[in-house]
């Protein structure tokens, strides 16, 4: 691709799908290690509330390794595919809006909804050092 507006807006959407995919497949492997407790629904608005007072500390750092490898992977893949930065900044911001609606749906500690916000800003850092890109 020659077009770098058109190669950074291919970026931007592959980086979101990744990160989407990566959230979703590490989130399925924190439910298998760490089931749901016994009886709630996690679809019922109702029992959400009661799964983050029932579940362990262990299974709520499974979601906040999942919303991390999320914005590394697609912070890393739309760094690596785009004309500049800027993709990856557009998948780390929407990866916060996505961790923070998140954290608001229903009640969650205080440490992940600062984990919401500052894990992926990590992620981004942290790719930038693997793939540096010019400021655009």
């Amino acid at each position: 691709m020659d077009n770098p507006l058109l190669k950074n807006i291919v970026a931007a959407v592959v980086g979101v799908i990744v990160a989407g995919v990566t959230v979703g497949i590490v989130e399925m492997a924190g439910h298998a290690i760490f089931p749901p407790p016994e009886g709630l629904d996690i679809t019922n608005p109702e029992d959400q509330a009661r799964i983050m007072q029932e579940i362990p500390a262990a299974a709520k750092v499974a979601v906040m390794i999942a919303w991390f490898l999320g914005a590394f992977a697609g912070s890393w893949t739309a760094r690596k595919l785009g004309a500049t930065s800027w993709p990856s900044w557009l998948v780390i911001a929407l990866m916060i809006g996505a961790s923070v609606f998140t954290t608001q749906m229903f009640p969650h500690p205080w440490w992940m909804v600062l984990g919401a916000l500052i894990l992926p800003v990590i992620a981004l850092m942290i790719s930038g050092r693997m793939i540096p890109r010019p400021r655009p």
